[in-house]
């Protein structure tokens, strides 16, 4: 059997499409982090973190994605949820909490571009609130909208 791409996306829901553009999303941030990561994959295992999670959520959500009304939104939530923690470790280790004890002006002995930018983990919570949304927005779950003709003037 024959599937017209057009008309299969079509059908799918404005939930599926946000998640859709969430893992497309995903697959920049992933191409993004392991060439940023390049240098210090050798050095540390922080830096497999995002990686694998990425990698994760690219292939589990994209096979989940094509089974959202059998159980595929479920196991979507867990992956966002997952990318939350995800984000909130990798802001932790680039000691962002320490340099709120820093006070104004000192750099705590770390010159500028010679270590991760520190707020970069945080992209992980931007895909992960906006997927979470989409999984648990049921308003839109039975197709995609229908054109509505206009009310006719009485």
């Amino acid at each position: 059997m024959r599937v017209d791409p057009v008309s299969w996306w079509r059908a799918r829901s404005l939930n599926e499409r946000v998640v859709a553009a969430v893992l497309a999303g995903s697959a920049l941030l992933l191409a993004e982090v392991r060439f940023e990561h390049r240098e210090v994959l050798g050095e540390t295992w922080r830096a497999w973190v995002p990686l694998g999670y990425g990698a994760s959520l690219l292939l589990v959500g994209s096979v989940a994605l094509l089974r959202w009304r059998r159980g595929g939104r479920r196991v979507l939530t867990a992956l966002f949820t997952l990318a939350l923690a995800v984000g909130a470790l990798g802001i932790c280790l680039a000691r962002v909490l320490s340099a709120w004890r820093l006070p104004p002006g000192q750099d705590g002995g770390t010159k500028i571009g010679s270590a991760p930018p520190v707020l970069a983990p945080g992209a992980f919570w931007g895909l992960g609130l906006i997927g979470l949304i989409a999984c648990l927005e049921h308003a839109n779950d039975f197709g995609a909208p229908k054109s509505v003709a206009p009310p006719s003037p009485d």
